[in-house]
């Protein structure tokens, strides 16, 4: 490059073509040492390709284009559902040690409709540049497209950076119920005139209604379903003897409410009972064979679109399992019920995510759930 070159071209782009210079004499060089391994020759291409690769690293060098450097402001973590549910609760109490991974603060962003579906609307409308997360779960995030004909995104379109907590589900009903084990309430409903037993959920495609229509197809009986804008509510009617099932998670105050004998709690749908409520059966050892395979948990995960690349996926992802192992975060997430998520790859995230679509996917089929 002459003087005259170096005063029209830009900085940046001088110091580009430098370190292009600089790489293609250490391609050289490195060329001229290369030991082939018999019976397989070096090609051009694959020197070519070795060039770029280079050249690439030198350009991402330069512009600044690199997950080094990211994040530099806040972030928005959107949560699905309104303040003070489940959800927004474990999404300030991770707020803290993921601040403390990524060195800048996440603004918890409740928008709440449409089960959940607003929410990822908003997600996948922001620009993919990674500043835009969602604490989602299964019955947001894969359900909702399913059983809501209203409901546009495809659980493909989201990442899933990690499972940030798990909880068992419990089938609850109120105390003024006559039937106390799961056998006598399988009896029960079977023999209960129209309308039946009714269940309650937080609407049509949430996860507890999945299960409960899940319940109703291996009993073969028709429960009526109630939907409700929220668990409190849904609560409320089953203390007060205005709502007779619902399926809640083993989080929060539920487990209180089943000690206080507030709530009745007929099995876990779990492969074994929780240590909090060890009197309780799972579905397996209180209806036998028919259930065995009756598992069912909430689980909440860190998502971005998909459209965010890779290197800045990974850094969200390595700093959500740094959140993960943080003492106070885990804590937090034990004295609700919870148990706080492990760290895993983009890639075994990846895998989960589609297993779990897979999974929601066929069972809709089997209880015949159809759009709304």
């Amino acid at each position: 490059m002459d003087a005259m070159q170096a005063l029209i071209l830009p900085r940046s782009t001088v110091a580009l073509l430098t370190s292009l210079n600089d790489a293609q004499r250490t391609f050289s060089i490195a060329s001229c040492h290369d030991q082939v391994v018999p019976g397989a020759a070096m090609t051009p291409s694959l020197h070519r390709r070795r060039f770029l690769s280079i050249a690439g690293s030198a350009l991402l060098g330069t512009t600044g284009v690199h997950a080094g450097a990211f994040p530099d402001k806040s972030l928005n973590m959107i949560v699905p559902y309104p303040a003070g549910g489940p959800a927004d609760v474990q999404a300030r109490q991770l707020e803290p040690a993921m601040r403390k991974a990524l060195g800048q603060p996440l603004v918890v962003d409740n928008v709440a409709g449409a089960s959940g579906s607003i929410g990822i609307q908003k997600l996948l409308s922001a620009p993919p540049d990674g500043y835009t997360m969602l604490l989602g779960t299964a019955s947001d995030v894969i359900l909702a497209p399913i059983t809501l004909s209203a409901v546009r995104h495809k659980p493909e379109q989201l990442r899933l950076l990690g499972i940030t907590g798990r909880s068992p589900l419990i089938l609850v009903g109120s105390p003024h119920l006559e039937p106390k084990t799961l056998e006598q309430l399988a009896i029960y409903a079977r023999k209960a005139q129209a309308p039946g037993l009714t269940y309650g959920s937080i609407g049509p495609g949430s996860l507890y209604h999945l299960v409960a229509e899940d319940l109703n197809s291996r009993w073969n009986v028709t429960m009526t379903h109630v939907a409700y804008k929220g668990v409190a509510p849904m609560v409320q009617d089953l203390i007060g003897g205005h709502l007779d099932l619902s399926i809640l998670p083993s989080a929060g105050n539920v487990v209180e409410l089943v000690t206080q004998g507030k709530l009745h709690a007929y099995a876990v749908s779990d492969a074994q009972r929780l240590q909090r409520l060890g009197q309780v059966p799972t579905f397996a050892d209180a209806a036998g064979a028919r259930f065995h395979d009756f598992f069912y948990e909430i689980w909440g995960g860190m998502f971005v679109d998909r459209r965010v690349r890779p290197e800045l996926a990974l850094r969200l992802n390595e700093a959500l399992s740094a959140a993960l192992i943080d003492v106070g975060y885990q804590q937090a997430q034990l004295a609700t019920g919870s148990t706080p998520g492990e760290a895993m790859s983009l890639e075994q995230s990846e895998w989960l995510l589609a297993q779990q679509i897979a999974r929601f996917r066929r069972i809709a089929q089997k209880v015949k759930l159809r759009p709304q």
